[in-house]
């Protein structure tokens, strides 16, 4: 999966047909050069079920229409911009996959309070253990809407929206980002930065190893001093010793 090497991305929570952008929010989304890209994400809460609880992404540089200082764009003009924007599919696959348990993860956190789950959102990605939080089960349909539900109920959708602006920066960094600059009062939302190296060309190697290997591995990562690979490490054999 071939990502951008710096993402740019404007956040947005509406219960309405529609979201409104301004001339301001898209100019922070403009990038200089070919590896890079600015994104709108929009999640609907509409009562659409095509649309309701995920998030649709597409390329803000593509969005050209304004009516005076701002943009208004449904939910039925971002499904057709997005269909016709491939070059974002291997990003919103991973938006697809991961959304539904990365919410499940980090549920107490985001019904608590927006700070309590900054905070645990922070940590887990500088510690290397987002992937190894998620459940095993799968997060069905219902049980993902009764959470959103629930998550805008007790916060309000101002409140909501600020909260599940952080929770996609995180998703999304899980991709392979390694610095995420979150701007609660600026724009754009947030910047993802430091792409690792196999992110960036889209290319991983599998293979498998015991438990006895993999703890080998990880005491070599150690004495080597590559936490990072010593985190990934950790976070594998964590999910392994679970099933």
């Amino acid at each position: 999966m071939a990502l951008p090497t710096i993402l740019k991305s404007e956040v947005k929570l509406t219960t309405g047909s529609g979201v409104q952008v301004s001339a301001r929010e898209l100019e922070a989304l403009r990038v200089d050069d070919a590896t890079s890209a600015g994104i709108l994400a929009v999640l609907f809460w509409c009562g659409d079920r095509e649309v309701d609880g995920s998030w649709l992404i597409v390329d803000a540089a593509e969005i050209h229409e304004r009516e005076g200082e701002s943009v208004s764009a449904t939910r039925s003009a971002l499904l057709r911009t997005s269909r016709a924007q491939p070059w974002l599919d291997g990003l919103r696959r991973h938006v697809d996959r991961y959304w539904p348990p990365f919410l499940d993860a980090f549920k107490e956190e985001a019904l608590r309070d927006h700070g309590s789950l900054v905070e645990e959102l922070a940590r887990c990605h500088r510690e290397g253990l987002i992937e190894a939080r998620l459940p095993e089960h799968r997060i069905l349909a219902a049980e993902h809407r009764a959470t959103l539900a629930e998550l805008i109920a007790s916060h309000g959708e101002a409140d909501a929206g600020r909260i599940l602006q952080d929770l996609l920066a995180y998703l999304l960094a899980l991709a392979g980002y390694r610095k995420v600059t979150n701007n609660p009062v600026g724009v754009p939302d947030f910047v993802l930065s430091d792409l690792a190296r196999d992110a960036r060309s889209g290319s991983k190697v599998v293979f498998e190893l015991t438990l006895e290997e993999a703890d080998r591995l990880l005491r070599l990562c150690r004495s080597a001093g590559d936490d990072q690979l010593a985190q990934a490490v950790t976070a594998r054999r964590t999910r392994l010793v679970r099933e």
